[in-house]
């Protein structure tokens, strides 16, 4: 059983995940957690490929599946919610993403495969990269403000091609600056997930990377683990192995949902 026993980064045949949401929650519970959040990605209307399909019937299981688990795990409904994303009327927490450059009036997408990365960094930012990564990050600085989340999701995924292609040099000046204005924007005591999608995808390490995040612990912000989970077999992934991680990097404490509050866990 894991030290971290919820993950509320979750997401299901609703949007673009691979489970239902029933199998999800049986999954979570024969994990050992006690809290599940469940998280749409919120609705964007330039690009409804990944996102909610049916909000009402969303809401409907999700009361149903409430009901019927309430006495072996705490069910919270969330939202990822996009930067150019809809907010919807009711939830329980939101995590803040940033998943689109936007130029111009055109939106193309930040955390897409290697091939079609290079493409938009080629026709959009004249094969400058770190172009890419200023407006990038310009964005994400806007989360405080626009979105106000409560957590902050996977903060540098514009590296997530970095494990296959190397596209970013995460020492380069120009890249550093663009990922420190962002966190120096955060607010305090802000909850930052540590996002352990691309490490259960075996293409790469958590988010953020370690220089971020240690970067970040020294400006107080808080940490919560997460699987980023677009299967049943994602959620737990590596989560002891990722708190002894943490750990030697400095990090003292994780933050997670317990039930509907914030609970503090000592590493």
């Amino acid at each position: 059983m894991p030290l971290i026993k919820s993950n509320i980064h979750t997401h299901t045949t609703f949007c673009d995940g691979k489970d239902s949401m029933e199998d999800m929650v049986k999954a979570a519970i024969a994990v050992g957690f006690d809290t599940l959040g469940l998280s749409f990605h919120s609705y964007t209307s330039f690009d409804p490929s990944y996102c909610i399909r049916d909000y009402l019937a969303y809401m409907k299981e999700f009361g149903r599946l409430k009901r019927e688990y309430a006495g072996k795990i705490c069910l919270l409904n969330g939202v990822e919610l996009d930067l150019y994303g809809e907010r919807p009327s009711v939830c329980d927490y939101v995590i803040g993403s940033v998943h689109y450059f936007k130029a111009g009036e055109r939106y193309f997408p930040v955390d897409c495969r290697a091939p079609a990365f290079v493409k938009i960094i080629n026709n959009v930012f004249g094969g400058d990269v770190y172009a890419a990564a200023e407006l990038f990050y310009r964005e994400v600085g806007e989360l405080a403000e626009k979105v106000a989340p409560d957590v902050y999701g996977h903060f540098d995924v514009i590296t997530c091609s970095n494990a296959e292609h190397g596209l970013i040099d995460e020492g380069n000046p120009r890249y550093r600056r663009a990922a420190l204005s962002a966190v120096q924007k955060l607010p305090q005591g802000a909850v930052i997930e540590v996002n352990l999608g691309r490490l259960f995808r075996g293409n790469g390490g958590m988010y953020p990377s370690p220089w971020l995040l240690q970067e970040m612990c020294a400006r107080g912000c808080r940490f919560m683990l997460s699987s980023d989970a677009h299967c049943k077999e994602a959620l737990g992934f590596m989560f002891d192995e990722t708190c002894a991680e943490l750990k030697k990097l400095g990090v003292k404490s994780l933050v997670r949902y317990k039930g509907a509050e914030l609970e503090e866990t000592e590493l």
